[in-house]
């Protein structure tokens, strides 16, 4: 049992209500002492203690974290704390709470600082992931002084900019000095300009900015740590790529998305999004065509999601497609899917493309990349680098190479272990690594390449010398011009 709390005194009003109610809560729960909380929390006990004093108001996400310690309601809690917050019209600083009385001069030197507010609006669909939204959250809390990049990762479709979207969005309140946000899938994108526009988007001069380098960085850096902003630097293709803009921060987090596994990195946290359960995916599509529809038709709702391999991007193109045609019914749009249709056809809708999210990925391929995904197209689910390494005669080393680059390219999923069912996810007996290619993207992949190269022609490719990295030519390279070969 936990220690007594210091009496509140003669404070009152709404800050001493919060506080009091805070410790009437803890009582409720069994008194834990705030290590046990703690534990629970992710806050250190004098944070967790410091909550309940009446002083000060702790921020939402260090209140948030002390309710559910003690098992209190969430979102009772946020509302109660907004009203709390309204009242006095506080302003977080940096060490995690709020003052009670801020100098004047602070207050109208903070006014004077741009907000900015470039985080694209979240997609209103969006079901599941409530274990990977509490892992992140328990990711970004601030431990050891300072704040972790996140950098969330996953194959094509698979969700990654929603995900981080609607976790940035929670985390609003949280850093009310604004939202930076970054596209950076374009080859031409540039790091140093991207960093450029966040400082003019923090109110630093144009002509402040420095020309070097290095004194951008820092000026960057700095005005994260003096400033409570989310920046989410989306698409990111390698490190190179995003390393200038990662920064360790105690006021400020910084969301990165990327297929790649980006191991390169450090610092930084990762979480890793998977297909969405059945029971998700038949959600969704209950999002986007009705729940009448689905419930009428479950079983075809269900093969659906499964032509679909229940990924977000090509659950959401074929929902929204279906809700346009209203009158049909889903066996028919299910049979016709499995019956064979055009993928890059039909998983389209407006400026919206399944095949945009994949195509671009295959056409960045080595050759040595190209020719193992195309032997994995029309063959088994799963696949081990041992068994692939038997099947094309060719070293565990080249394997291990061709596999990782489909990995961190988006196209190759490493299993998890786990299996998908509509009671949720089970954990599979431990096996040795086995990749997945989800049917729906070979079969992109196979109808869009039509110049796949028969077993015969295989056997005439000249394969790598062993334990090398060296590069291969196949016929399916014409795709892309492809004429020589080079590993990296």
């Amino acid at each position: 049992m936990g220690r007594r709390e210091k009496p509140l005194g003669g404070q009152s009003g709404p800050l001493a209500a919060f506080a009091g109610d805070l410790r009437k809560l803890r009582a409720a729960a069994g008194n834990p002492s705030y290590r046990q909380m703690a534990s629970l929390a992710l806050y250190s006990p004098s944070v967790l203690s410091e909550a309940a004093s009446g002083h000060r108001l702790p921020t939402l996400q260090v209140a948030l974290a002390f309710v559910r310690a003690c098992g209190g309601s969430a979102a009772e809690w946020e509302q109660r704390w907004r009203e709390v917050r309204g009242i006095n019209g506080f302003e977080p600083i940096i060490n995690g709470f709020e003052p009670i009385d801020e100098p004047t001069e602070r207050k109208t030197s903070e006014s004077t600082h741009p907000r900015p507010a470039q985080l694209p609006i979240g997609q209103h669909d969006f079901v599941g992931r409530t274990a990977e939204l509490t892992g992140a959250l328990a990711m970004t809390t601030r431990l050891s002084g300072s704040r972790m990049p996140l950098v969330v990762r996953g194959p094509a479709g698979i969700g990654k900019t929603i995900f981080a979207l609607r976790f940035a969005h929670r985390l609003i309140g949280e850093f009310p000095d604004g939202q930076l946000w970054a596209d950076m899938s374009a080859e031409d994108v540039k790091p140093m300009e991207v960093m450029a526009g966040f400082l003019r988007a923090l109110g630093v001069p144009p002509e402040q900015i420095p020309t070097d380098d290095m004194h951008r960085i820092g000026l960057y850096r700095s005005t994260l740590a003096a400033r409570r902003v989310v920046v989410l630097l989306d698409n990111v293709r390698d490190e190179p790529h995003v390393r200038p803009l990662l920064a360790h921060s105690t006021t400020s987090q910084i969301l990165v998305t990327s297929r790649s596994r980006l191991l390169g990195l450090d610092g930084v946290r990762r979480i890793t999004l998977g297909p969405l359960s059945r029971t998700q995916s038949l959600d969704l599509l209950r999002l986007l065509v009705g729940t009448d529809r689905v419930r009428a038709e479950h079983a075809a709702a269900l093969r659906i999601a499964e032509f679909c391999g229940h990924l977000p991007l090509a659950i959401t193109i074929a929902g929204r497609k279906i809700a346009a045609h209203s009158g049909r019914r889903l066996v028919e749009i299910a049979d016709r899917l499995e019956a064979g249709v055009q993928v890059s056809s039909w998983l389209w809708i407006g400026d919206v493309n399944f095949a945009d999210s994949i195509l671009p990925a295959y056409l960045s391929l080595p050759p040595l990349a190209k020719y193992v995904l195309h032997t994995l197209v029309g063959g088994a689910d799963e696949v081990s680098p041992s068994g692939l390494a038997q099947t094309l005669h060719i070293s565990i080393d080249s394997i291990d190479y061709a596999v990782d680059i489909l990995i961190d390219t988006g196209l190759l999923h490493l299993d998890t272990g786990l299996l998908h069912l509509d009671s949720g996810l089970l954990p599979r007996v431990p096996l040795p690594d086995r990749y997945v290619l989800p049917p729906l993207i070979g079969q992109l992949i196979a109808q869009e390449t039509s110049q796949f190269a028969t077993h015969r022609e295989l056997d005439t490719v000249e394969l790598p010398a062993p334990r090398t990295r060296q590069a291969i030519r196949c016929p399916a390279d014409r795709l892309s011009g492809t004429t020589t070969g080079g590993g990296e």
